[in-house]
C-alpha cells in the first residue's frame, strides 16, 4: 500500500472513530507514521482527504453493485428483479443490503458520516443523500418498473419505496453485523412480498 493509500485508509479509521472534527491532518500523519509536512505532498488538506474518501467509497459501492448486476442509480438496468419470486427477492434484497454490513471501508464510511453530521452539515448531507434518499429514489425506479411490467402491484412508487426502506434504514443503526439483521431483512421483505407481490 502506498503512502497514499496508507492516508486515506488510517484517515477514514480515525474520522470513523473520532467523527470528521475530532481529528487533525497532524492526528492523521501520526497514525500512517509520516511527517505532516510530508503528507501535503499527497493532499492539500484534511477536506481534501475527506473528498477523496467519499469518491473512493462511491465507485466501491458501485462496483459491487454492477458486479452483482444490481441498480445502483435511478435508470440501472433492473431486470434482476424481473419475474422474480419471494425467495428470489429475498435473496437479491441480501446480496443489496450485505455491502452495507459487510464492506469493512462502507461500514467505517457510514460510521464517519453517522458520528460526525451533528457536528459537520456536510457530512450530514452526504449521510441522508446517500443512505436515505439516495435508496429511496432507486428502489422507487425498480418498483415503479416493476409496476408497470405488472409484478407490483400498483400504489405510488415513491411511498412504497420509502415504506421499504424504513425497515432497512432501521437496521443500519441497531444491527452490529448482516448475519443479525438478516433475519429480520428476510421477515421484512416476505411481508413486502405479500403486500405488493402480485406473483404469489
Amino acid at each position: 500500500m502506498d503512502t497514499r493509500e496508507r492516508i486515506l485508509s488510517e484517515a477514514l479509521e480515525l474520522f470513523s472513530q473520532q467523527g470528521y472534527g475530532g481529528v487533525s491532518v497532524r492526528d492523521i500523519a501520526r497514525a500512517v507514521g509520516i511527517r505532516e509536512s510530508s503528507l501535503y505532498n499527497h493532499f492539500r488538506g484534511k477536506q481534501a482527504i475527506f473528498d477523496a474518501i467519499v469518491e473512493r467509497c462511491l465507485e466501491q459501492a458501485e462496483a459491487y453493485f454492477h458486479a452483482a448486476g444490481l441498480p445502483f442509480d435511478v435508470g440501472d438496468d433492473p431486470s434482476r428483479y424481473r419475474g422474480a419470486g419471494l425467495e428470489q427477492l429475498q435473496t437479491l434484497i441480501e446480496e443489496t443490503f450485505r455491502f452495507f454490513f459487510d464492506d469493512p471501508q462502507n461500514v467505517r464510511f457510514r460510521r464517519l458520516l453517522l458520528v460526525s453530521q451533528f457536528s459537520d452539515s456536510r457530512c450530514r448531507d452526504l449521510y441522508r443523500a446517500l443512505y436515505r434518499d439516495r435508496c429511496v429514489r432507486v428502489q422507487s425506479d425498480i418498483f415503479s418498473r416493476l409496476m408497470e411490467a405488472g409484478e407490483l402491484r400498483r400504489e405510488d412508487p415513491e411511498a412504497v419505496a420509502a415504506e421499504f426502506h424504513g425497515p432497512m434504514f432501521l437496521l443500519f443503526h441497531t444491527c452490529d453485523s448482516f448475519a443479525e439483521a438478516r433475519p429480520a431483512v428476510r421477515a421484512h421483505v416476505e411481508q413486502f412480498w405479500k403486500n405488493y407481490g402480485q406473483n404469489t
